[in-house]
C-alpha cells in the first residue's frame, strides 16, 4: 500500500524530470517547436473550440515560446547553447508565418507570451550572425512595426512592444520606411505616447523616441559605426523636413508648469539633437530663433536643479554660436548682467560637478564678449573660447559648418574610389 501510494508521486516527478531534460537537450526540433506553436494559435483563435481546450493550447504556446527563448539565450542553468539549432530555428521563422501571427496578435496573448515574443525577436534583430535575416523579414512584412507601436498603450504588452520597436528601428533599413511613411506618422505617434499621464508609459515611450532620434544603443550592439552614422543621417534629414511639426510637439513638454520628470527627459533629447554633428542645419535654425532662446531661459528659472542644469546645457549652445542672429543678441545683450548673476548663483551649488563650473566660467567669458559688439549689426561674431558640451563634442566645429567627421568620410570614400579604379 505504501508503495502504491508513492507511485503516482514518483511518476509525476519522473515526468517532470523527463520534460526538463527534453527541453534542455533537444527533445523537440526547431521545426517541431514552430509547428506546435502554429497549431496552438489555430486552436486559440478558433471560435468553435471549447474554452478548456483553448486554455491548454494557451499554456502550451507559452511553454513552447519560453523553450525557444532558452534555445537562443540559454536556460540560466549552464546548458550549452546549440548554435546549429539557433540557425535552424531562424530558418523556420523565415519559412513560416509564425512570427507575423504572433506579432499581429500580441495584444490578445496575455502577459507572459508577449515577453517571450519580445525576447525572441530582440535576439533575432540583435545577433550579428542572424540579424540580416530579421531585417529582410521585417522589410517584407512592413505591417509589423506600425502594429507594435499602435498597441503600445495596452498595459500588458507595452514593454514588449517597446523593446521590439527599439531594437528594430536602430537599423537604418527599417528606420527609413518608418520615417517616410505618412511623413513620419509613427514617430509622432511615439511623441504622443510621451505625453501620457502614466509615468511608466511615458518613460518607456521616451525610451523609444530617444532610440529613434539619437540612435541610442544597448551595450555590445551588432550595428556597425557606419550604420549608426547612416541612422543619424536619416534622422537629420527627417528633422529638417518636419522641423515645425516636430518642435511644436517637443515644446509642449517645455512649459514651466508641466511635468518636471518629462521636462528633464525632453531637455536631454533637445540637447542631444543640437549637439549632434549630423543635425547642423537643424541646430543653426533652432539657436537663431529668439522664441527658442526665451523658452530655454524661462526653464533656467524653474525651481528644480536637474531641469536648470539641463536647460543650461541647451542655453550654452545659443551663447556659443559665433554667428548669432541680431534678434538673439537683442535678448542676450540687455540681460547679460542678470544672466551672469543668475548663472553664478546656480554654479554655487555644491552638488554640481567640476564640468559645470568649467562651462560656467567659459560662458561668462562669452557673455562678457557681447559688450564689444553692437546689437544693431545683422550678425555678431563672438570669438570667445567654446563651451564644450558633454561627451567631448566640440561645439565650435559643429557651429562652423560640416563636421570633421563628415570630411573624413568624404576622404575615405575618395580613397575607396581610387583603389577601385
Amino acid at each position: 500500500l505504501a508503495e502504491a501510494g508513492t507511485a503516482p508521486r514518483r511518476g509525476t516527478e519522473a515526468a517532470n524530470l523527463r520534460g526538463k531534460m527534453r527541453r534542455l537537450f533537444g527533445g523537440k526540433t526547431p521545426s517541431e517547436y514552430v509547428g506546435s506553436c502554429s497549431r496552438c494559435l489555430d486552436t486559440i483563435f478558433d471560435e468553435k473550440v471549447p474554452e478548456e481546450k483553448k486554455e491548454k493550447s494557451f499554456l502550451k504556446l507559452e511553454r513552447n515560446l519560453k523553450d525557444m527563448a532558452n534555445m537562443l539565450y540559454g536556460d540560466g542553468e549552464g546548458a550549452p547553447i546549440n548554435e546549429g539549432k539557433i540557425i535552424k530555428l531562424i530558418r523556420e521563422f523565415r519559412q513560416n508565418n509564425l512570427i507575423t501571427r504572433l506579432v499581429m496578435n500580441i495584444q490578445k496573448l496575455g502577459f507572459e507570451i508577449p515577453k517571450s515574443i519580445s525576447k525572441i525577436l530582440c535576439f533575432w534583430l540583435h545577433d550579428k550572425k542572424v540579424y540580416s535575416e530579421a531585417l529582410e523579414y521585417f522589410s517584407i512584412n512592413p505591417q509589423l512595426i506600425p502594429h507594435l507601436i499602435s498597441y503600445f498603450e495596452k498595459q500588458e504588452v507595452s514593454l514588449p512592444c517597446a523593446e521590439i520597436v527599439k531594437e528594430a528601428l536602430i537599423h537604418p533599413k527599417l528606420l527609413k520606411p518608418a520615417l517616410e511613411e505618412k511623413e513620419g506618422a509613427l514617430v509622432f505617434k511615439v511623441l504622443d505616447y510621451v505625453a501620457l499621464k502614466d509615468v511608466a508609459f511615458a518613460s518607456e515611450a521616451y525610451g523609444m523616441l530617444d532610440s529613434i532620434i539619437n540612435c541610442r544603443l544597448a551595450k555590445e550592439h551588432s550595428i556597425s559605426q557606419d550604420k549608426q552614422k547612416e541612422h543619424l543621417k536619416l534622422v537629420a534629414k527627417w528633422l529638417d523636413a518636419n522641423y515645425d511639426r516636430f518642435w511644436k510637439k517637443v515644446h509642449a513638454f517645455m512649459e514651466p508648469s508641466g511635468s518636471h520628470l518629462m521636462m528633464e527627459q525632453i531637455l536631454k533629447l533637445v540637447y542631444q539633437i543640437l549637439k549632434t554633428h549630423r543635425n547642423y542645419y537643424v541646430m543653426m535654425r533652432y539657436i537663431n530663433d529668439p522664441d527658442n532662446l526665451t523658452r530655454v531661459m524661462k526653464l533656467l528659472r524653474v525651481k528644480n536643479k536637474k531641469i536648470q542644469v539641463m536647460a543650461f546645457n541647451v542655453f550654452k549652445i545659443f551663447v556659443a554660436n559665433p554667428k548669432k542672429d541680431k534678434r538673439i543678441c537683442e535678448i542676450l545683450v540687455p540681460n547679460r548682467e542678470k544672466i551672469i548673476k543668475f548663472l553664478n548663483a546656480l554654479g554655487a551649488d555644491d552638488e554640481l560637478d567640476g564640468q559645470f563650473e568649467d562651462d560656467l566660467e567659459v560662458l561668462n567669458e562669452q557673455l562678457n564678449e557681447l559688450q564689444k559688439f553692437k546689437a544693431e549689426s545683422p550678425k555678431m561674431e563672438v570669438k570667445a573660447p567654446v563651451v564644450t558640451p558633454e561627451a567631448g563634442i566640440n561645439t565650435e566645429k559643429a557651429l562652423e559648418g560640416k563636421s570633421g567627421e563628415e570630411e573624413a568620410e568624404k576622404k575615405e570614400e575618395s580613397k575607396k574610389k581610387e583603389s577601385t579604379n
